[in-house]
């Protein structure tokens, strides 16, 4: 875990008692009404969570309040971070000095939330939250329309505002919510959303977990999610049962395929910025996936971005002329394959050696998969390793053949 310097996020001082709300019920959790007779010595906050996967958040515990320290991913070389001090409700805030000083304090558990980060909505999801959510983006509205898990996701939301784009909020909408934080994602540098949010006086929570490079630090952002919601207890169930099925997996994928099987994970055509191809090296979540399953990446050799990079026709000819197997992303990927003829030259892809995005719940996909890292790494190993898992078929990878 990086050693981050603390930096001033939103200008606070002083003792600030917080008003009562309702808590929720959580495992072991302060519930019912908010504290009415503070005890200094209380551990309000008996189930904890802690970051063992994650690169870019920490938590302490002090009490009656909790420190969520997040890296800001948004300006990684300068090692910012962004400490969040949240205090049970109905006990005082502590002095914002030393470490603490520009702190953002929010008084948990929170009841109202605007969310812009689609992995977000999924942890909250997990967490059985939706009727938190007082607002969303418009396009995650309109998603409602054609994709049933957003339908679902509006429904237990019950009537959420359309705050426009996280790239361009609704100002105005967003303060007549009076939503206690804005979840949104924290892609990393030359982004600077949460921090056009923040300088408007927003309580924006930055959610940095596509940023990670391994898929478990990925997910573990759900209990950092919960902490918000004294809901670290359950998070921590969740978290225990992906992180178990997705070593189960990843065990038994490496224990069939051999060191000399190479694997690439590349998105295919111009929609998207893929170009002919866009592979990732080992430093991406999924690269990590691959060298976990023991193959060998083509890809990996000068590839070195957290994010991969693109590779022309002829480079991406001469990578792949030994490839035995492709796990193709992005839901503009079988278009392409399809209507591109130079595909061909790739003989796993000309073979149909390969599993690719579906198109159908990409929408679906595109929030789920970095939460739920179980279940995508069984996407995978169903499509490199059929006979293992017989009669069964991926959910957001498929072959062919599927």
């Amino acid at each position: 875990m990086p050693k981050w310097i603390e930096v001033v996020a939103v200008a606070m001082a002083g003792a600030v008692t917080i008003s009562p709300a309702m808590a929720q019920d959580g495992a072991g959790q302060q519930a019912g009404p908010c504290v009415e007779n503070f005890d200094p010595a209380a551990d309000y906050f008996p189930q904890k969570v802690q970051s063992d996967h994650s690169r870019f958040w920490e938590a302490s515990y002090h009490g009656n309040y909790k420190v969520l320290t997040v890296a800001d991913t948004e300006n990684l070389e300068s090692g910012d971070s962004i400490n969040y001090v949240l205090v049970q409700c109905g006990t005082p805030a502590p002095e914002l000095s030393g470490a603490l000083e520009g702190a953002v304090v929010i008084e948990v558990p929170i009841e109202r939330t605007i969310v812009t980060h689609r992995n977000a909505i999924a942890m909250i999801n997990e967490l059985d939250r939706l009727s938190t959510i007082v607002g969303l983006t418009g396009n995650y509205l309109r998603f409602a329309n054609e994709d049933a898990w957003y339908a679902d996701v509006v429904a237990g939301a019950g009537d959420p505002a359309d705050v426009a784009s996280e790239s361009d909020l609704d100002i105005e909408t967003t303060l007549s919510l009076e939503a206690d934080v804005i979840f949104m994602a924290g892609y990393g540098p030359g982004y600077d959303e949460v921090t056009s949010v923040t300088d408007r006086g927003l309580t924006a929570v930055m959610v940095s977990n596509r940023t990670e490079p391994t898929p478990l630090g990925s997910s573990e952002w759900l209990e950092f999610i919960a902490a918000f919601y004294n809901a670290e207890g359950e998070a921590s169930a969740i978290f225990d049962t992906i992180e178990a099925d997705y070593n189960a997996i990843v065990e038994q994928v490496a224990g069939a395929l051999g060191g000399d099987m190479q694997v690439a994970y590349a998105c295919m055509g111009e929609v998207g910025g893929c170009g002919f191809m866009y592979a990732h090296g080992a430093n991406t979540l999924n690269g990590h996936i691959l060298q976990l399953f023991g193959v060998t990446n083509p890809f990996a050799e000068g590839n070195d971005l957290p994010n991969g990079m693109q590779f022309d026709f002829e480079s991406a000819l001469g990578r792949t002329q030994e490839t035995d197997f492709f796990i193709a992303y992005y839901y503009a990927s079988p278009e392409a394959l399809a209507t591109d003829g130079r595909y061909e030259s790739v003989p796993a892809l000309a073979a149909g050696n390969y599993t690719i995005s579906t198109v159908d719940n990409w929408n679906y996909c595109n929030a789920v998969n970095y939460v739920r890292v179980d279940e995508l790494v069984r996407d995978y190993a169903i499509g490199l390793l059929p006979e293992m898992f017989p009669g069964e078929q991926g959910v957001c990878f498929q072959v062919p053949s599927q």
